[in-house]
């Protein structure tokens, strides 16, 4: 499905990416973790070229990208079958909700617009918006629209949903919802690659957790298998920093 190899991202003298190896199947969800400032966020913007990778290989199925010759041809293939969940949501202050979904599925996908409404509406249902099709998002909570941008993601229908941090601006009480939509998605087997900073959901959602840090995979495997016995020195001390601060919070 995905294949990453030896990516690299440079940011003038700022090596951000060091050489990243990954795969994800089809189906799979896989969570990213990691201090921040480890390019855990560069890794999903260089996957859907919003940032162009330094160096490196990215294989989408058969769409095969190499850093240094990126055709116009194959920018627009990676961003047609990829699809961005942001931190803040990304919607447009002027469209209803119904509307911002439509307008993903006009502009993205060349629908009219009667048949992207219909498809806006279907997915504002999936996540539980169908009440709030006609509202802007100021009228919407910071988690409604959230589960809004995660709609238009879903009606996109790409290969694969970039999730990042997508509840790190988000009240403590609206986390739950968002996270929520993202379990019930990750049911119906749509592939995905969440970056995230909560450990919890990361285990009990994920095929596999990657723990990032200073631009590089230190360690990746299964969900059980991550949090039962990391591997590494690095991974057993981030774990633990996150067990200690959850017991401070109780």
């Amino acid at each position: 499905m995905i294949e990453i190899k030896n990516l690299h991202k440079h940011f003038k003298k700022n090596h951000v990416l060091k050489g990243i190896d990954l795969s994800v199947k089809e189906g799979e969800t896989v969570a990213i973790i990691g201090p921040s400032g480890s390019g855990k966020s560069t890794l999903l913007r260089c996957i859907n070229l919003l940032e162009t990778p330094s160096d490196g290989i990215l294989k989408l199925d058969d769409l095969v990208i190499d850093a240094h010759h990126i055709t116009k041809e194959k920018l627009l293939a990676a961003r047609r079958n990829t699809a961005m969940v942001f931190q803040n949501y990304n919607l447009f202050a002027n469209k209803t909700a119904i509307e911002n979904i439509a307008e993903a599925l006009i502009t993205v996908k060349k629908m009219n617009k009667k048949g992207a409404m219909k498809i806006a509406e279907e997915f504002l249902g999936k996540v539980g918006l169908e009440n709030r099709a006609h509202h802007y998002p100021y009228g919407l909570s910071g988690g409604q629209q959230q589960r809004v941008a995660i709609a238009r993601a879903l009606a996109l229908n790409p290969k694969v949903i970039l999730f990042d941090e997508p509840t790190s601006a988000l009240d403590p009480e609206l986390v739950q919802e968002v996270l929520q939509v993202i379990r019930n998605v990750a049911k119906e087997k749509v592939t995905m690659i969440i970056v995230t900073h909560e450990l919890e959901f990361a285990k009990d959602v994920a095929h596999k957790i990657v723990f990032m840090d200073e631009g590089l995979i230190v360690e990746q495997n299964s969900a059980s298998e991550f949090f039962a016995s990391p591997r590494e020195e690095r991974t057993r001390k981030f774990i633990d920093h996150f067990i200690q601060r959850s017991i401070y919070y109780i």
